[in-house]
Order: C-alpha cells, then sequence, then structure tokens
C-alpha cells in the first residue's frame, strides 16, 4: 500500500495541473493503478489532503472540512468505494499534528494543528475509508484514534511511531524490496512519477513473497 497518486496520475498521462482538481480522474488513475499492480489498497490525500491541511493556517478549525480539496478527497473516496468493493481497501493520507504544524511554520501550534486535523478526519471519516494515515513521527493521538474507530476506520501512524509489524519505508527502499517482514507495507513518500511499472510491480511481488 504505497503512496501512489502521483505515480497513477503518470501512468494516466495525465497532467499535474488537473488530476489534483479532477475528483473522477483521480479515482479512475486510483482504480487502474490498483488493479496493475494488485494493491491491497490505494491512498487518497497524499497531496490533496496536505494541501489543504498546509492552506488551513487562516481559518477555524471547524471550517476545515468545508475547503474544495477535503470535498474532493471526500468525492474520491465515494466514487471509488463501490468500484473497488471488497477489492482493496482504501486509506486517507494526513500529515500529524507536528508536521502540519512545521510545514506552516509553526512549530509550536501542535494544540491547534490537532485540532485541524481532527476536523479533517470528521470531515472525510463519513466516506469510511479503512485506513487513515498519518505522516510523521508523533506518538498516537487518542482523540483522533477514537475519532476515526467511531466512522470504522483504523488509524496508522508513519513513522517511528508506527505499530510492530507496518513497514512504513521511503519509496527507494520500497521499490528495491528493502524492507523488513511485516503485515503492512507503505511508504513514507509517494512513490516517483516516473518509476518504471515493472520495477514497481517486482518490488510488490517481493514483498509478497516469502520473508
Amino acid at each position: 500500500m504505497p503512496l501512489i497518486e502521483a505515480h497513477a496520475a503518470r501512468l494516466e498521462q495525465l497532467p499535474d495541473d488537473r488530476w489534483p482538481a479532477d475528483a473522477e480522474a483521480q479515482a479512475r488513475m486510483l482504480r487502474s493503478v490498483q488493479a496493475l499492480y494488485g494493491l491491497d489498497a490505494v491512498t487518497v490525500g497524499a497531496r490533496g489532503l496536505v494541501t489543504a491541511a498546509r492552506e488551513c493556517r487562516a481559518l477555524e478549525p471547524d471550517s476545515v472540512g468545508e475547503m474544495a480539496s477535503v470535498t474532493l478527497a471526500r468525492d474520491v473516496i465515494r466514487r471509488l468505494r463501490p468500484v473497488l468493493g471488497e477489492r482493496a481497501g482504501i486509506a486517507a493520507v494526513l500529515p500529524d499534528a507536528s508536521r502540519l504544524a512545521s510545514l506552516l511554520g509553526a512549530p509550536g501550534e501542535t494544540a491547534w494543528a490537532s485540532a485541524v486535523l481532527a476536523e479533517l478526519v470528521r470531515a472525510v471519516g463519513p466516506e469510511e475509508p479503512d485506513l487513515i494515515l498519518l505522516c510523521g513521527d508523533d506518538p498516537v493521538d487518542p482523540t483522533l484514534e477514537m475519532i476515526a474507530e467511531f466512522f470504522g476506520a483504523s488509524l496508522l501512524p508513519i513513522g517511528r511511531s508506527a505499530p510492530a509489524g507496518m513497514a512504513a519505508v521511503t519509496q527507494a527502499e520500497f521499490i528495491r524490496g528493502d524492507s523488513p517482514p511485516g503485515w503492512l507495507y507503505t511508504t513514507t513518500t509517494e512513490i516517483e512519477p516516473a518509476a518504471d511499472p515493472a520495477t514497481v510491480r517486482a518490488a510488490i511481488e517481493r514483498l509478497r513473497g516469502p520473508r
């Protein structure tokens, strides 16, 4: 389950100025990349929801869910759900509080950032993503975990606080198949858009093989 959006867009030959604002294009490219690689889950929001988090500096936390990029991510999940069904999961991707605060140039404002993240999870939760991935090294926030569980989603941190058996590696390590044994494999950064599909497929097959 690598962070796959930018690579999926490149495979579909979608320009960078189009797919981040086109819900149907995003849903189509993620359906295609899931079928191509047999992914166990696709990721939504590695760009859009992070962008929304970064752009929310001037907003009250409870208005963040109304932002266009958040509405778009919800629409993408809604379009994916009936097609992927039981075949593959859907993971929404967000920065953790420390990373969000740092992205906004206010590293000390983690309490405000946590409030923003809570609203983002509440915004995407009704679309029932299977997972919510938090990029960063913060310990699990019990409040965010409780909100995610309310909507039936598992909250998983990507970084030093990742649970035992979850292998969160760089995209280069993922493509090399250089990951410790685990029950879930993901990346801390997006797979390079121009990554060779045959190489990515071979890496996934290695990870699925005996470890």
